[in-house]
């Protein structure tokens, strides 16, 4: 059986400026993919972002997974829009690991 390490369950504040390109990470010792899943802070509703590698509905063309770091699997935003705002969860794909907490603040221009 494979040992399993991520590191403790982090929550991190990242704020950005609508219109500019914006990488939140998923920092793990996993050498697996992730999910990600989004809480709207305008509507409040749960959305999967990303699984397998799939980006779902309105995230896409603007979201795309960053794998280019070993073990970084950050979550990339293209120009970024208010909607973008909210909490984001990465948690790896097999499950063991810790959840990842980010909140994401957009400031409009």
């Amino acid at each position: 059986m494979e040992t399993v390490t991520v590191r403790p369950p982090t929550y991190k504040e990242h704020t950005t400026v609508e219109g500019q390109f914006y990488t939140i990470p998923c920092d793990t010792t996993v050498d697996t993919d992730v999910r990600w899943s989004f809480v709207s802070s305008v509507t409040g509703t749960t959305t999967d972002v990303y699984d397998h590698g799939l980006i779902f509905g309105r995230f896409r063309p603007r979201f795309s997974l960053n794998t280019s770091v070993p073990l970084l699997y950050g979550l990339d935003i293209s120009s970024v829009q208010l909607i973008d705002a909210g909490n984001y969860t990465c948690i790896d794909d097999i499950g063991q690991g810790d959840e990842h907490f980010h909140n994401l603040i957009v400031q409009g221009t």
